[in-house]
């Protein structure tokens, strides 16, 4: 790192990390673990993303923790691309849908499980029996999971597809569009579907209860199927309203950790963001735009230090998502 010029005015390319899942692929651009790490670009080099944040806290990132970015990439095989059903407790995170595969939505609307299905929701004389229903039906699906993954024979096809299909009608699906945003409220059920491509920004933290799963976890050696049901929410989330900040930019996320911005640049024209935020991660989603002296093509992301902030004026013709706490 000694050879490298760090200069804390400067926006950088973000190097994205991929990292293998058994539904498809996460592609990290501020992915900092153990599992793996992204990069940023430093001329003809790349650092580290924590090597490069911990070279100058203050002038970088405002000794801020960053919120992480990354693109979920499912499998466009049906059942086998669709992510884990799963809550969190404190993660906050919004998808930008960015690609729906044709092969696997041939009309072009995929989709999420998000949250419960108020007709079945509907069926039981209260709250408690629909969750203890649902716990029965993922129990009993996890029992033959287990089985499968064991290579036990004596588990066919259609006793599985039963199985699952009968836990599935608990939930709700949510059809998704290129361009669709869904923001994940804390304790809400959801899974992506397959070949449902999405941009996400989320809080950096790793926590998630698992309710369900149609392949073998990897990650842990359990499901959390009766602490989630017990505490997921019930009622159906509400659909997203955006707040215009100013002609073509949109907040299209509001958390307590970090706000989200998509701005339509042939739109809003030059662009520069608040001062007083402590950096900012930006994506470009279509075309090619100009952050400071970056360019960027579509899905191509930079973090903006602190001190960049104020110099770092976005242009182009294309669409970005720009991420900060304070937004």
């Amino acid at each position: 790192m000694a050879d490298l010029t760090i200069n804390p005015t400067d926006p950088v390319h973000l190097v994205p990390v991929y990292i293998p899942k058994p539904w498809g692929q996460e592609i990290w651009y501020t992915g900092m673990e153990a599992r793996g790490e992204s990069r940023v670009q430093l001329g003809d080099a790349e650092l580290n993303l924590s090597d490069y944040l911990q070279s100058n806290p203050t002038a970088l990132s405002n000794d801020t923790d960053v919120l992480l970015l990354k693109v979920l990439d499912p499998k466009p095989d049906e059942v086998l691309g669709d992510l884990y059903f799963e809550v969190h407790e404190q993660k906050q995170e919004v998808y930008i849908v960015t690609h729906i595969d044709p092969q696997a939505w041939p009309d072009g609307r995929g989709g999420i499980r998000f949250g419960m299905n108020q007709a079945k929701r509907r069926e039981y004389a209260n709250d408690d029996e629909f969750r203890a229903a649902y716990l029965t039906a993922v129990q009993n699906y996890e029992t033959i999971r287990r089985q499968i993954d064991e290579q036990n024979a004596n588990i066919d096809a259609a006793q599985e597809s039963a199985a699952r299909l009968a836990m599935d009608t608990f939930a709700e699906v949510r059809a998704l569009r290129v361009g669709d945003v869904v923001r994940v409220p804390t304790w809400t059920p959801h899974s992506l579907m397959h070949g449902v491509r999405v941009v996400e920004f989320q809080t950096p933290t790793y926590e998630r209860f698992i309710i369900s799963f149609a392949q073998q976890v990897v990650t842990q050696n359990h499901w959390d199927s009766p602490h989630a049901i017990t505490h997921m929410h019930l009622d159906q989330p509400s659909v997203e309203v955006f707040e215009q900040v100013q002609p073509g930019t949109e907040r299209i996320a509001r958390f307590d950790d970090f706000n989200v911005w998509r701005i339509d640049v042939s739109a809003s024209g030059p662009l520069r963001l608040p001062q007083h935020i402590p950096y900012a991660v930006c994506m470009c989603l279509t075309d090619s735009n100009q952050v400071g002296n970056l360019e960027l093509g579509a899905e191509q992301a930079c973090f903006i230090p602190r001190d960049a902030v104020a110099g770092a004026t976005l242009r182009g013709h294309g669409m970005l998502l720009v991420a900060a706490p304070g937004l």
